[in-house]
Protein backbone atom coordinates (compact mmCIF):
# COMPACT_ATOMS: atom_id res chain seq x y z
CA UNK A 1 0.00 0.00 0.00
CA UNK A 2 1.08 3.66 -0.46
CA UNK A 3 0.01 7.09 1.73
CA UNK A 4 1.40 9.88 1.83
CA UNK A 5 2.77 11.55 4.87
CA UNK A 6 2.82 15.03 5.74
CA UNK A 7 2.66 17.25 8.99
CA UNK A 8 3.17 21.05 10.49
CA UNK A 9 0.40 22.49 8.34
CA UNK A 10 0.20 25.65 10.31
CA UNK A 11 -3.15 26.59 9.33
CA UNK A 12 -3.50 30.44 10.45
CA UNK A 13 0.24 30.96 10.40
CA UNK A 14 1.39 34.85 9.78
CA UNK A 15 4.57 36.29 8.51
CA UNK A 16 5.57 39.49 7.94
CA UNK A 17 2.45 40.57 9.58
CA UNK A 18 0.73 38.90 6.97
CA UNK A 19 -1.73 36.39 6.58
CA UNK A 20 -0.18 32.28 4.99
CA UNK A 21 -4.09 31.78 3.73
CA UNK A 22 -2.74 31.67 -0.02
CA UNK A 23 0.27 30.37 0.48
CA UNK A 24 -1.49 27.33 2.70
CA UNK A 25 -3.70 26.59 0.11
CA UNK A 26 -1.38 26.05 -2.46
CA UNK A 27 -0.02 23.59 -0.69
CA UNK A 28 -2.76 21.87 0.27
CA UNK A 29 -3.80 22.20 -3.42
CA UNK A 30 -0.45 20.58 -4.29
CA UNK A 31 -0.90 18.04 -1.15
CA UNK A 32 -4.46 16.88 -2.72
CA UNK A 33 -3.11 16.33 -6.30
CA UNK A 34 -0.53 14.38 -5.17
CA UNK A 35 -2.65 12.15 -3.07
CA UNK A 36 -4.31 11.86 -6.54
CA UNK A 37 -1.95 11.39 -9.09
CA UNK A 38 0.78 9.14 -7.32
CA UNK A 39 -2.43 6.61 -6.64
CA UNK A 40 -2.40 6.85 -2.68
CA UNK A 41 -4.37 4.98 -0.42
CA UNK A 42 -4.17 7.37 2.61
CA UNK A 43 -2.88 10.52 3.82
CA UNK A 44 -1.21 11.14 7.39
CA UNK A 45 -1.19 14.28 8.43
CA UNK A 46 1.41 14.20 11.84
CA UNK A 47 -0.25 16.81 13.78
CA UNK A 48 -0.25 20.55 14.01
CA UNK A 49 -2.97 20.89 11.76
CA UNK A 50 -3.69 24.34 13.43
CA UNK A 51 -0.80 27.01 14.34
CA UNK A 52 -2.74 27.84 17.68
CA UNK A 53 -5.41 26.01 19.79
CA UNK A 54 -7.66 28.89 19.26
CA UNK A 55 -7.40 28.63 15.61
CA UNK A 56 -8.98 31.50 13.37
CA UNK A 57 -12.18 31.06 11.48
CA UNK A 58 -9.93 31.53 8.24
CA UNK A 59 -7.92 28.38 9.30
CA UNK A 60 -10.78 26.16 10.21
CA UNK A 61 -12.58 27.13 7.10
CA UNK A 62 -9.89 26.05 5.26
CA UNK A 63 -9.41 22.87 6.79
CA UNK A 64 -12.75 22.19 7.10
CA UNK A 65 -12.80 22.71 2.89
CA UNK A 66 -9.37 20.26 2.78
CA UNK A 67 -10.88 17.20 4.58
CA UNK A 68 -14.22 17.41 2.59
CA UNK A 69 -12.23 17.09 -0.84
CA UNK A 70 -10.48 14.50 0.77
CA UNK A 71 -13.37 12.71 1.85
CA UNK A 72 -15.42 13.11 -1.41
CA UNK A 73 -12.19 11.47 -2.99
CA UNK A 74 -12.94 8.45 -0.55
CA UNK A 75 -9.03 8.29 0.39
CA UNK A 76 -8.78 7.79 3.68
CA UNK A 77 -7.02 10.94 5.72
CA UNK A 78 -5.57 10.26 9.37
CA UNK A 79 -4.99 12.82 11.59
CA UNK A 80 -2.98 13.37 15.31
CA UNK A 81 -3.24 16.43 17.28
CA UNK A 82 0.47 18.68 17.83
CA UNK A 83 0.96 20.43 20.77
CA UNK A 84 -0.03 23.99 18.66
CA UNK A 85 -3.34 21.99 18.12
CA UNK A 86 -6.44 21.95 20.93
CA UNK A 87 -7.03 17.96 20.59
CA UNK A 88 -10.90 18.73 21.86
CA UNK A 89 -11.77 20.99 19.35
CA UNK A 90 -9.63 18.96 16.75
CA UNK A 91 -11.48 15.62 17.17
CA UNK A 92 -15.24 17.28 17.41
CA UNK A 93 -17.35 15.10 16.01
CA UNK A 94 -14.76 12.83 14.91
CA UNK A 95 -16.73 9.65 15.46
CA UNK A 96 -19.53 10.82 13.14
CA UNK A 97 -16.88 12.32 10.75
CA UNK A 98 -15.16 8.81 10.35
CA UNK A 99 -17.36 7.56 8.60
CA UNK A 100 -16.37 9.53 5.33
CA UNK A 101 -12.61 8.77 6.05
CA UNK A 102 -11.82 11.21 7.58
CA UNK A 103 -9.91 9.63 11.19
CA UNK A 104 -9.60 12.70 13.85
CA UNK A 105 -7.39 11.85 16.66
CA UNK A 106 -7.37 14.66 19.32
CA UNK A 107 -6.83 13.19 22.68
CA UNK A 108 -5.41 9.89 24.27
CA UNK A 109 -8.13 7.38 23.47
CA UNK A 110 -9.32 4.95 25.83
CA UNK A 111 -9.22 1.82 23.88
CA UNK A 112 -6.43 2.13 21.95
CA UNK A 113 -7.30 0.68 17.96
CA UNK A 114 -5.84 0.72 14.84
CA UNK A 115 -7.18 2.12 11.67
CA UNK A 116 -6.67 -0.65 8.86
CA UNK A 117 -5.93 0.56 5.51
CA UNK A 118 -5.45 -1.94 2.85
CA UNK A 119 -4.28 -4.58 5.33
CA UNK A 120 -1.85 -2.31 7.40
CA UNK A 121 -2.73 -0.95 11.12
CA UNK A 122 -2.49 2.92 11.41
CA UNK A 123 -2.16 3.96 14.87
CA UNK A 124 -2.59 7.41 16.10
CA UNK A 125 -1.52 8.59 19.12
CA UNK A 126 -1.69 12.34 19.48
CA UNK A 127 0.72 14.51 21.43
CA UNK A 128 0.88 13.57 24.99
CA UNK A 129 2.60 14.75 28.00
CA UNK A 130 3.00 12.76 30.90
CA UNK A 131 -0.36 13.83 32.75
CA UNK A 132 -2.48 12.58 29.71
CA UNK A 133 -0.80 9.65 30.07
CA UNK A 134 -1.38 9.36 33.74
CA UNK A 135 -4.73 9.77 32.93
CA UNK A 136 -5.03 7.32 30.67
CA UNK A 137 -3.24 4.74 32.49
CA UNK A 138 -6.04 5.37 35.60
CA UNK A 139 -8.94 4.49 33.30
CA UNK A 140 -6.94 1.27 31.38
CA UNK A 141 -5.93 0.03 35.52
CA UNK A 142 -2.67 0.28 34.39
CA UNK A 143 0.23 2.11 36.96
CA UNK A 144 -0.01 5.59 36.32
CA UNK A 145 3.21 5.81 38.81
CA UNK A 146 5.29 4.55 36.05
CA UNK A 147 4.87 7.38 33.50
CA UNK A 148 7.78 9.60 34.96
CA UNK A 149 8.48 11.88 31.72
CA UNK A 150 7.88 12.04 28.30
CA UNK A 151 9.32 9.07 27.13
CA UNK A 152 8.43 6.78 29.99
CA UNK A 153 4.55 7.60 28.92
CA UNK A 154 4.72 7.24 25.59
CA UNK A 155 6.40 3.93 25.87
CA UNK A 156 3.61 3.11 28.30
CA UNK A 157 1.14 3.37 25.74
CA UNK A 158 3.07 1.53 22.56
CA UNK A 159 3.80 -1.03 24.86
CA UNK A 160 -0.28 -1.55 24.72
CA UNK A 161 -0.35 -0.84 21.59
CA UNK A 162 2.57 -3.93 20.90
CA UNK A 163 0.24 -6.42 23.04
CA UNK A 164 -2.37 -5.57 21.24
CA UNK A 165 -3.71 -9.40 18.98
CA UNK A 166 -3.94 -6.31 16.38
CA UNK A 167 -0.17 -5.57 16.44
CA UNK A 168 0.85 -9.16 15.39
CA UNK A 169 -1.38 -9.55 12.46
CA UNK A 170 -0.30 -7.34 9.84
CA UNK A 171 2.07 -4.16 9.19
CA UNK A 172 2.22 -1.36 11.65
CA UNK A 173 2.51 2.32 11.18
CA UNK A 174 2.73 4.70 14.18
CA UNK A 175 1.49 8.55 14.03
CA UNK A 176 2.94 10.62 16.36
CA UNK A 177 3.57 14.53 17.28
CA UNK A 178 6.44 14.03 19.71
CA UNK A 179 10.41 15.17 19.80
CA UNK A 180 12.16 12.03 19.63
CA UNK A 181 15.80 11.45 19.59
CA UNK A 182 18.66 8.85 19.15
CA UNK A 183 20.00 7.99 21.62
CA UNK A 184 20.81 12.06 23.14
CA UNK A 185 21.11 12.96 19.75
CA UNK A 186 18.52 15.73 18.74
CA UNK A 187 17.25 15.81 15.12
CA UNK A 188 18.06 19.27 13.76
CA UNK A 189 15.36 21.78 14.62
CA UNK A 190 14.55 25.03 13.50
CA UNK A 191 13.47 28.43 15.42
CA UNK A 192 9.35 28.23 14.56
CA UNK A 193 9.46 25.18 16.91
CA UNK A 194 7.76 25.49 20.05
CA UNK A 195 10.65 24.29 22.70
CA UNK A 196 10.43 22.69 26.46
CA UNK A 197 12.91 23.29 29.26
CA UNK A 198 16.03 21.20 28.02
CA UNK A 199 14.48 17.93 27.03
CA UNK A 200 11.80 17.58 29.53
CA UNK A 201 10.00 16.47 26.19
CA UNK A 202 12.32 13.75 24.67
CA UNK A 203 11.22 10.39 23.59
CA UNK A 204 13.88 8.02 22.32
CA UNK A 205 13.83 6.33 19.35
CA UNK A 206 13.87 3.59 20.68
CA UNK A 207 10.45 3.80 22.02
CA UNK A 208 8.64 3.01 18.27
CA UNK A 209 10.77 -0.73 18.20
CA UNK A 210 9.00 -2.93 16.06
CA UNK A 211 7.02 -0.32 14.05
CA UNK A 212 7.51 -0.79 10.27
CA UNK A 213 7.38 2.84 10.16
CA UNK A 214 7.30 5.75 12.39
CA UNK A 215 5.23 8.80 10.87
CA UNK A 216 6.40 11.73 12.57
CA UNK A 217 5.05 15.59 13.21
CA UNK A 218 6.79 18.21 15.56
CA UNK A 219 10.34 18.97 14.06
CA UNK A 220 10.02 21.03 10.89
CA UNK A 221 13.10 19.85 9.19
CA UNK A 222 12.27 16.43 6.83
CA UNK A 223 14.74 13.95 8.41
CA UNK A 224 14.90 10.38 9.14
CA UNK A 225 15.53 9.48 13.21
CA UNK A 226 17.88 6.69 14.14
CA UNK A 227 16.38 4.44 10.83
CA UNK A 228 15.30 5.66 7.49
CA UNK A 229 11.63 4.38 8.69
CA UNK A 230 11.30 6.73 11.49
CA UNK A 231 11.02 10.10 9.90
CA UNK A 232 9.70 13.49 10.33
CA UNK A 233 8.14 14.66 7.31
CA UNK A 234 8.75 18.73 8.26
CA UNK A 235 6.57 21.98 7.70
CA UNK A 236 5.39 22.04 3.79
CA UNK A 237 6.37 25.78 4.39
CA UNK A 238 9.83 27.61 5.62
CA UNK A 239 8.11 29.29 8.85
CA UNK A 240 11.51 31.31 10.24
CA UNK A 241 14.59 32.72 8.61
CA UNK A 242 16.26 29.15 10.23
CA UNK A 243 14.78 27.14 7.42
CA UNK A 244 15.26 29.23 4.50
CA UNK A 245 18.02 26.87 3.23
CA UNK A 246 15.79 23.61 3.79
CA UNK A 247 14.10 21.93 1.28
CA UNK A 248 10.50 21.51 1.91
CA UNK A 249 8.89 18.18 0.77
CA UNK A 250 6.00 15.74 1.49
CA UNK A 251 7.36 11.89 2.15
CA UNK A 252 5.35 8.73 -0.38
CA UNK A 253 5.62 5.72 1.49
CA UNK A 254 5.00 1.94 -0.26
CA UNK A 255 5.08 -0.59 2.16
CA UNK A 256 4.77 -4.24 0.72
CA UNK A 257 3.78 -7.15 2.84
CA UNK A 258 4.90 -10.89 2.40
CA UNK A 259 4.75 -13.85 4.03
CA UNK A 260 8.58 -13.47 5.03
CA UNK A 261 8.62 -10.20 5.59
CA UNK A 262 7.75 -6.30 5.01
CA UNK A 263 9.72 -4.09 3.19
CA UNK A 264 9.28 -0.20 3.55
CA UNK A 265 10.34 2.54 1.02
CA UNK A 266 9.74 5.90 0.30
CA UNK A 267 10.62 9.37 -2.03
CA UNK A 268 10.45 13.08 -1.21
CA UNK A 269 8.57 15.04 -3.32
CA UNK A 270 9.49 18.79 -3.01
CA UNK A 271 7.04 21.43 -2.35
CA UNK A 272 6.48 24.97 -4.69
CA UNK A 273 5.86 27.73 -2.23
CA UNK A 274 3.74 30.03 -3.61
CA UNK A 275 5.75 32.36 -1.68
CA UNK A 276 9.14 31.54 -0.85
CA UNK A 277 11.11 32.84 2.56
CA UNK A 278 14.91 33.69 2.03
CA UNK A 279 17.60 35.63 2.83
CA UNK A 280 19.79 37.93 1.51
CA UNK A 281 23.14 40.07 2.60
CA UNK A 282 24.61 43.26 1.88
CA UNK A 283 24.77 46.63 2.29
CA UNK A 284 21.80 48.72 1.88
CA UNK A 285 22.36 50.18 -1.34
CA UNK A 286 23.09 46.75 -2.87
CA UNK A 287 20.03 45.04 -1.44
CA UNK A 288 17.57 47.85 -2.80
CA UNK A 289 19.41 47.57 -6.06
CA UNK A 290 19.43 44.15 -5.99
CA UNK A 291 15.29 43.88 -4.98
CA UNK A 292 14.77 46.54 -7.51
CA UNK A 293 16.01 44.01 -10.75
CA UNK A 294 13.83 41.39 -9.37
CA UNK A 295 10.76 39.89 -10.94
CA UNK A 296 7.30 40.45 -9.42
CA UNK A 297 7.31 37.28 -8.15
CA UNK A 298 10.51 37.37 -6.16
CA UNK A 299 9.63 40.19 -4.45
CA UNK A 300 6.77 39.43 -3.14
CA UNK A 301 8.71 36.43 -1.24
CA UNK A 302 9.62 36.51 2.19
CA UNK A 303 12.91 38.30 2.94
CA UNK A 304 15.49 37.63 6.08
CA UNK A 305 17.84 41.50 5.49
CA UNK A 306 20.89 40.61 6.87
CA UNK A 307 22.59 44.21 6.33
CA UNK A 308 26.23 44.72 6.65
CA UNK A 309 26.39 48.66 6.85
CA UNK A 310 28.44 50.49 9.89
CA UNK A 311 25.42 53.16 10.17
CA UNK A 312 22.54 52.33 7.83
CA UNK A 313 19.75 54.60 7.78
CA UNK A 314 16.28 54.15 7.30
CA UNK A 315 17.58 50.42 6.75
CA UNK A 316 13.39 49.19 7.04
CA UNK A 317 11.56 51.86 4.82
CA UNK A 318 14.09 51.15 1.82
CA UNK A 319 13.60 47.96 1.88
CA UNK A 320 10.01 47.54 2.30
CA UNK A 321 10.11 49.74 -0.34
CA UNK A 322 11.42 47.11 -2.63
CA UNK A 323 10.42 43.88 -0.96
CA UNK A 324 6.91 44.74 0.96
CA UNK A 325 7.03 41.05 2.87
CA UNK A 326 10.18 41.85 4.54
CA UNK A 327 10.18 39.66 7.19
CA UNK A 328 13.12 40.43 9.81
CA UNK A 329 15.94 42.35 9.73
CA UNK A 330 19.55 41.67 10.99
CA UNK A 331 22.99 43.10 11.24
CA UNK A 332 26.14 41.66 10.78
CA UNK A 333 28.57 44.80 10.31
CA UNK A 334 31.76 45.81 12.14
CA UNK A 335 30.02 46.66 15.51
CA UNK A 336 28.20 43.80 16.11
CA UNK A 337 31.13 41.84 15.36
CA UNK A 338 33.61 43.78 17.60
CA UNK A 339 30.78 43.33 20.12
CA UNK A 340 30.84 39.36 19.33
CA UNK A 341 26.76 39.91 19.41
CA UNK A 342 26.54 38.95 15.79
CA UNK A 343 23.24 39.22 14.94
CA UNK A 344 23.35 37.27 11.81
CA UNK A 345 21.29 33.79 11.97
CA UNK A 346 22.08 30.61 11.86
CA UNK A 347 20.41 27.30 12.03
CA UNK A 348 21.46 26.74 15.97
CA UNK A 349 20.03 30.30 16.53
CA UNK A 350 16.76 29.16 18.28
CA UNK A 351 14.68 32.03 19.65
CA UNK A 352 11.49 31.35 21.46
CA UNK A 353 8.34 32.87 20.10
CA UNK A 354 6.15 34.58 23.33
CA UNK A 355 3.66 31.73 23.56
CA UNK A 356 6.16 28.93 24.47
CA UNK A 357 8.20 31.55 26.79
CA UNK A 358 4.49 31.84 28.79
CA UNK A 359 3.99 28.37 28.61
CA UNK A 360 7.24 27.20 29.62
CA UNK A 361 7.58 30.07 32.71
CA UNK A 362 4.02 28.92 33.90
CA UNK A 363 5.09 25.23 33.70
CA UNK A 364 8.16 25.73 35.60
CA UNK A 365 6.33 28.39 38.42
CA UNK A 366 3.11 25.43 38.63
CA UNK A 367 4.96 22.64 38.23
CA UNK A 368 2.83 21.60 35.84
CA UNK A 369 1.21 22.44 31.92
CA UNK A 370 -1.08 24.98 31.17
CA UNK A 371 -4.51 23.44 31.39
CA UNK A 372 -6.93 23.93 28.38
CA UNK A 373 -8.91 26.97 29.93
CA UNK A 374 -5.74 28.86 31.05
CA UNK A 375 -4.32 28.23 27.56
CA UNK A 376 -7.33 29.45 25.89
CA UNK A 377 -7.16 32.41 28.19
CA UNK A 378 -3.07 33.10 27.40
CA UNK A 379 -3.99 32.37 23.12
CA UNK A 380 -6.73 35.21 23.48
CA UNK A 381 -4.77 37.57 25.22
CA UNK A 382 -1.64 36.96 22.59
CA UNK A 383 -4.33 36.86 20.06
CA UNK A 384 -5.42 40.46 21.16
CA UNK A 385 -1.88 41.60 21.14
CA UNK A 386 -0.79 40.09 18.04
CA UNK A 387 -4.17 41.83 16.50
CA UNK A 388 -3.50 45.16 17.81
CA UNK A 389 0.30 45.58 17.93
CA UNK A 390 1.62 43.34 15.43
CA UNK A 391 2.94 39.84 15.00
CA UNK A 392 5.25 38.44 18.03
CA UNK A 393 6.49 35.14 16.75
Amino acid sequence: MRFIHTSDLHLGRRLAQMSLEKDCAHVLNQLAQLVAQSDSHALVVAGDVFDSPNPSEVAVRQWDRFITGMAQSRVPVLVVSGNHDSGARLSVASNIIALSGVHLVGELRHNLEPVVVEDVNFWLIPFVRPADVRMWATRMELDPGLVINYDTGLRLVLDYVRASDAFAKRPNVCVAHQFVTNSGVAPERSDSEHLSLGTLDNVDVSAFEGFDYVALGHVHRPQRVGRDTVRYAGSPLKLSSSEVTQSKSFAVVDIQDTANETSVTYRLVPVEPLRDFRMERGSVDELVRAGKQEDERRRNDFVHAVVTDDDPIDVVARLRHVWPNLEQVSFDNATTRAAGVSEAPTEVDFKKDMRSLFAEFFEAQAGRPLATDEQRLADDAFETVLTEGGDLV
